[in-house]
């Protein structure tokens, strides 16, 4: 046992000694103990020693000594430790050892998992940078470029180029210090980095070094937002290692060591975070195989970086390839995060396990009890996938029906058939099966066509059918109103006559409840939207909100028939729909009906750029009563939202914007020499800001849409509530204007984009103008659902701590000022809200409640190990599905 000679965690700690191979003795910092056998196995008291009741006796009696710390070996004599009969520690010995091995053999395979992980990171990076994503014609290296490095470089597609670093960008090293000066106080002090300072995920300013130069060399060595940072000499594995200085300090200025070259690219030619990925990629190893060493030490010359070859994808490609390769990284780490944690609580499941046995309950079912528990070598234990759990709004029949509905899909993806295409084709065979129950009902008639459409689709075959069906969309595509809204621009996608066929006899198969249960019909139509936006490989989840995340948030703001609500996003118009059905399930008596009226023309309205999603979300309005097949005008308005000032208001905005850069784009005249359209600013007159981020120009849209006293409700992701520059100006208008009174941050799985992204729902009021004017938000309460849950699936299977208690928290109706705090709802003060930096928004509950008793018990922490492994699991095959490339009909290869 040590007594001594280290740090405090060690001392007291055993160790036994099982096999003697020749003489030997042990220092003074140590002390033997040599046991009666026949009173206690000598394993037994080493499990025992490491229990928290004989460490909390050890730890009280450590003595602080002359610069070590040490416990006197009577103190050692005097511990107490429980001593059960010799047979039963023989049982606890035994049954304990068992457990550790499998705790053991199970951490074991899934470090193995992780490493893989990182190796498929790598490759999905490696390949990105050099444009492996993107299909189609490969340009080969030019030959005439004098390359530094022996390896042939690898192709890359038409349109990109192979350039030397020192075209690019200007390339000089860090400052010498002169060592005879360092104690003078000349000059001005400046951090120093150094290639120790390129570990880790962050900055770590107050770690740096500080040197003192004099201030025109620091001022032409100043790092500035922007600068890659590659490490020139070092150990081996060092060299070549880039980092992007992203963030600067008021405080104090930054240059970079003599060990570290500064990259600055010149105007907007390639992007830092790209260089840097293709740097830390496959560059690093060319640069690595560059530079010269000893048999520790290597460097890298300034000319051999500048001559160093860089791939440069065309400007307008470069924001989408950045974005899909850090989607990446991002959805895998989130994966190796979750995985890590759990392996965190790996010595707590070996103390839980220890802990339990030593108080006399051997953990049960340690051994496998028949060869079928053997685990053959290699083998990988699946978590169990946490069942999907049932809507309770629907019955089981519709959600049948809509599967039925589905199920027509998959034969004719071997047709090229995306998932929205099929979609479209069953909108359209709804609305032509609706405009004949119209016209043969026995009262109230409405011939919408002037013929059974329907029923002239089963009198065709073959060629004729196509050009029969062509002919039908092209006609009803020149109406106006909702019919025209729906088939606008239509077209049968369908290359082969009997796919078409063996569609309609299907679906009208699977129709016929139609007629029977008229009330199914909205909710399959809806049912079968969600089932169609499970599809990520065709995008088909950017036009559709989650369910249940719409239903908490239309219960929050509470739609009333007094309303009138607009999507500026619409989708497949969920928030509409949603909003619809809950004003007519708490539609109070004595309704005018002029009123009723306009809760079905006028009252609710979106606009959509897509046709696609707008023709899908008009027949979603439509199934659930607002408006009318034969109406002459559609609920869904086909256009650029952001195009243009909006000429209505509104008293509630619903919207969950799409993701990613403008889709149309207006250039400011503040910004005359940027290129790309990605990158340039939109300008409206009546926006806080000009900025080309959609989701900021959207929260402005939703602003101007909205009457004094308006409320809303926004979908946004993570980058939002922190982006700097016009991401600042946004917020801190957005917290003056309105008051923003709720924040819910979501775990992942809520996006219909990406399984890597995070999403929050801001909810807040137009405010009017204030004389004094102070802000109108007097505080944000964040309720934080990540607290508990990393993934959507962990919120659904837990209601009282998933949206459905966050509706119950949000008390709907009342005043914010008569909510509680939690552990996941916390509220902040708007003072602290506009003097933090950046008006960083980015918070989280930060709320915990104390450890609640048993937290040590093996059985829960294994529960939570388990936990955080199903979720690592259940991400992982997301990305394993992601992968998947679709099916292509001429050349399909599975796998």
């Amino acid at each position: 046992m040590s007594r001594d000679g280290g740090p405090g965690s060690r001392i007291g700690r055993a160790a036994l000694v099982r096999e003697i191979t020749g003489p030997m003795t042990y220092p003074a910092t140590m002390v033997r103990v040599r046991v009666d056998e026949r009173l206690i196995d000598p394993e037994y008291l080493v499990l025992a020693w490491e229990s928290r009741a004989v460490r909390r006796q050890i730890e009280s009696s450590i003595r602080q000594g002359s610069g070590l710390r040490h416990i006197a070996a009577r103190n050692l004599e005097r511990v107490r430790l429980p001593l059960p009969p010799r047979a039963e520690q023989e049982q606890i010995k035994t049954s304990l050892a068992l457990w550790l091995a499998r705790v053991d053999e199970e951490e074991a395979i899934v470090r193995t998992t992780l490493r893989q992980i990182e190796d498929l990171r790598t490759l999905v990076i490696d390949r990105g940078v050099v444009g492996r994503t993107t299909p189609g014609p490969q340009a080969d290296p030019e030959p005439t470029i004098a390359t530094a490095h022996p390896s042939p470089l690898p192709a890359v597609p038409e349109g990109w180029r192979w350039i030397p670093l020192g075209e690019l960008a200007e390339v000089m090293r860090g400052p010498t210090v002169d060592s005879r000066r360092a104690a003078e106080r000349h000059g001005v002090e400046v951090g120093s980095l150094r290639p120790a300072e390129f570990r880790g995920e962050r900055w770590a300013h107050e770690r740096m070094p500080t040197v003192r130069l004099d201030a025109d060399t620091a001022e032409a060595n100043r790092l500035s937002p922007g600068d890659i940072l590659f490490v020139l000499s070092g150990e081996h594995d060092s060299i070549g290692l880039a980092r992007v200085w992203e963030q600067d300090s008021p405080h104090r200025m930054y240059v970079p060591s003599h060990h570290v070259a500064r990259v600055r690219i010149a105007g907007d030619a390639l992007h830092a975070r790209l260089l840097a990925l293709y740097a830390n990629g496959p560059g690093r190893r060319r640069l690595r195989d560059a530079a010269r060493g000893t048999a520790h030490l290597a460097s890298l010359g300034l000319d051999q970086l500048r001559r160093t070859l860089v791939p440069v994808p065309p400007l307008a490609e470069q924001g989408a390839l950045l974005a899909s390769l850090e989607a990446w990284d991002g959805g895998l780490s989130s994966v190796t995060t979750s995985a890590e944690e759990a392996m965190a609580m790996a010595d707590q499941l070996r103390d839980g396990c220890r802990e339990q046995a030593l108080a006399g309950r051997p953990p049960r079912g340690a051994a496998p009890s028949s060869e079928n528990d053997i685990r053959p070598e290699g083998a990988v234990t699946v978590p169990p996938p946490t069942p999907a759990r049932q809507p309770v709004d629907q019955p089981f029949e519709v959600e049948r029906q809509a599967e039925q509905l589905w199920a027509a899909y998959p034969p004719l993806s071997d047709d090229g058939l995306t998932t929205l295409e099929y979609a479209e084709q069953v909108t359209y065979l709804l609305f032509l099966k609706a405009a004949q129950e119209l016209r043969h009902r026995p009262l109230n008639r409405v011939d919408l066509l002037g013929r059974d459409a329907w029923d002239e689709l089963v009198l065709h075959e073959g060629t004729e059918l196509t050009g029969h069906y062509g002919a039908l969309l092209a006609e009803l595509g020149k109406h106006g109103g909702v019919i025209g809204r729906i088939f606008h621009k239509a077209h049968n996608p369908l290359r082969r006559p009997v796919h078409l066929q063996n569609l309609i006899q299907q679906v009208r198969a699977e129709l016929s409840w139609w007629d029977e249960r008229p009330e199914w019909r909205a909710p399959v139509f809806d049912a079968f939207l969600a089932r169609c936006s499970g599809d990520r490989r065709t995008a088909a989840g950017q036009y559709f909100t989650r369910r249940d995340l719409i239903d908490a948030v239309v219960a929050c703001t509470r739609p009333t028939v007094e309303d009138t609500i607009v999507d500026p996003a619409a989708g497949t118009g969920g928030f509409l729909v949603r909003s619809f059905e809950h004003i007519a399930r708490h539609l109070p008596p004595g309704v005018p009906p002029a009123q009723r009226e306009r809760l079905s023309h006028g009252a609710i309205r979106g606009t959509e750029l897509v046709d696609t999603a707008a023709r899908l979300a008009s027949m979603n309005l439509f199934l659930h009563g607002v408006g009318r097949l034969d109406g002459d005008r559609a609920a869904i308005e086909v256009r650029d939202s952001l195009a243009e000032s909006p000429g209505h208001r509104a008293t509630l905005v619903l919207a969950d914007p799409p993701l990613g850069q403008r889709r149309s784009v207006v250039p400011s005249a503040s910004t005359p020499g940027l290129h790309d359209a990605a990158d340039i600013a939109f300008v409206r007159p009546d926006f806080w800001a000009a900025t080309s981020h959609q989701q900021l120009n959207f929260l402005q849209h939703v602003y101007t849409l909205l009457e004094i006293g308006g409320r809303a409700a926004v979908v946004v992701p993570d980058g939002v509530l922190f982006t700097g520059g016009a991401g600042e100006q946004v917020r801190r208008q957005l917290l003056k204007q309105c008051d923003v009174h709720t924040l819910l941050r979501l775990p992942f799985g809520f996006s219909g984009v990406s399984s890597a992204v995070k999403l929050n729902v801001l909810f807040f009021e137009k405010a009017p103008a204030r004389p004094d004017g102070s802000p109108a938000t007097r505080r944000l309460w964040v309720y934080d659902l990540r607290t508990e849950h990393a993934t959507a699936a962990d919120a659904q299977d837990s209601p009282s701590s998933g949206l459905d208690a966050f509706v119950t928290a949000y008390r709907p109706g009342h005043p914010p000022d008569t909510r509680a705090a939690s552990p996941v709802f916390k509220p902040y003060p708007v003072e602290a809200l506009l003097a933090a930096p950046g008006v960083n928004l980015d918070l989280g509950a930060d709320l915990r409640e104390e450890e609640p008793a048993g937290a040590h018990e093996p059985h829960l922490i294994a529960q939570q190990i388990s936990a955080r492994l199903e979720d690592a699991w259940r991400r992982f095959t997301r990305i394993a599905e992601e992968l998947t490339p679709p099916r292509d009909t001429r050349t399909f290869r599975s796998g």
